[in-house]
């Protein structure tokens, strides 16, 4: 079947080729990066012993971590010695180490990461909390994984794309190189390829939403999926995609794929060109509001996305993630409940402010980061009660769950485990 993707001459403003698939948040101003297209390569030798090194063995850290070896290496304890010898070796775990850093655009880059011990693989579509030390201040940022979830040699990818004046991406796309250091959280996010596979999949991204997607496309074609798969990608130029040449690989991997991407700058117009309307859809897969949909991007293609969905009451054959959040629905005046802080001890009536706040009003250290309901880092189970999503005002109540505490908000009694 056709596939429009990046391998030949754009046709009606559309990339075609022949056939044969969060969360950044807001950053602070820094000095502009050098570009990515003239950053020099990366000594190979770097990238040599230590990153063929897996992470210590758990039978070494065992016996690494008794009182006897506490002991003995007292003041420093053990890890530091560990270190020494290897990033990598450590008793606490929770780091990775960047073996190779690729340019995909000319500001994007893609870094491959060996992760130690703590890592327990990803699932397509989730993404991983990343922090590097800056000025010796550790700062973090979530990116999505555009690696395969299937991939063999234990590491993953994470695609940044450089922010005008961004401090972390900056850093990342300008500064760090194979041999650095940087801290690495487990996989998390419920926007999954789900189990079993659909036999029809639908996949909507729009500028870094692209990489959640190239990973559920590259463990598709790890899987050699047979079912149905069209990809929508808006991008400004050609030049602006990332994976191009991958995408092609994948288009020619799986039987029944077709790739579109949609120029939103260039002059030629076609039937899927410039920003997203729902005849797009239409014209690509008439029936895609029956499709299991997924879609990453920007506010303004996610908000006329799910416009579309909810015009059709179709929300439930699609998911989204945002790299940047929608208006949030603020919540007035007091609560009716209460706000139970099991772990702490806590009890307190609640106020009606997002559930971190509350936290932090009591003493309590909940760790958090973008407060704006991209970066995960707030998440903390919640044991009993109800709460609501200040993004789209759902209601959940289930129990033991997972709960976003910057944008939640108590829905009469809640406890939290914290």
């Amino acid at each position: 079947m056709a596939v429009h993707g990046l391998g030949a001459a754009p046709s009606a403003g559309n990339l075609r080729f022949r056939n044969r698939k969060h969360p950044t948040c807001q950053e602070p101003a820094v000095a502009p990066s050098r570009d990515l297209a003239t950053r020099p390569a990366a000594p190979r030798d770097r990238r040599g012993l230590l990153g063929r090194v897996g992470p210590l063995p758990g039978a070494v850290r065992r016996v690494l971590g008794t009182s006897l070896v506490e002991g003995l290496t007292t003041p420093h304890g053990p890890d530091r010695y560990l270190r020494a010898m290897h990033p990598l070796w450590s008793l606490e775990g929770g780091r990775a180490l960047v073996t190779d850093v690729g340019t995909e655009t000319p500001d994007t880059a893609t870094l491959t990461l060996r992760p130690d011990h703590r890592w327990r693989g990803s699932i397509a579509g989730q993404h991983v909390r990343i922090g590097v030390d800056i000025d010796g201040v550790v700062h973090t940022r979530t990116y999505s994984v555009s690696s395969s979830a299937h991939r063999r040699d234990g590491q993953l990818t994470i695609t940044v794309k450089r922010k005008d004046g961004g401090l972390v991406s900056g850093h990342l796309t300008g500064e760090v190189e194979p041999g650095d250091v940087v801290r690495c959280s487990a996989a998390t996010g419920d926007v999954v390829l789900p189990e079993p596979r659909p036999a029809r999949l639908l996949l909507v991204s729009g500028g870094s939403g692209i990489t959640p997607m190239a990973g559920m496309l590259r463990t598709l074609a790890d899987e050699h999926h047979t079912g149905h798969v069209t990809f929508l990608h808006y991008a400004r130029t050609r030049d602006d995609v990332a994976f191009a040449a991958d995408l092609e690989r994948i288009a020619t991997a799986l039987p029944d794929a077709r790739v579109v991407v949609a120029t939103t700058a260039d002059r030629a117009r076609g039937p899927v060109t410039g920003r997203f309307t729902p005849e797009h859809l239409d014209h690509l897969l008439p029936d895609h509001l029956d499709v299991a949909t997924f879609a990453c991007g920007p506010t303004g293609l996610i908000d006329a996305v799910e416009a579309h969905y909810r015009a059709h009451d179709a929300q439930d054959t699609i998911q989204v993630e945002r790299f940047t959040p929608p208006q949030l629905q603020l919540h007035a005046g007091p609560g009716e409940g209460s706000v139970r802080f099991a772990a702490s001890g806590i009890d307190r009536d609640d106020d009606g402010r997002s559930l971190l706040e509350q936290a932090e009003s009591e003493g309590l250290e909940a760790p958090s980061g973008c407060r704006m309901g991209i970066c995960h880092t707030c998440t903390q189970p919640k044991l009993a009660g109800g709460i609501l999503d200040l993004r789209n005002g759902r209601r959940s109540d289930r129990a033991d769950e997972h709960v976003q505490l910057c944008v939640s908000v108590a829905a009469g009694d809640v406890v939290l485990d914290l």
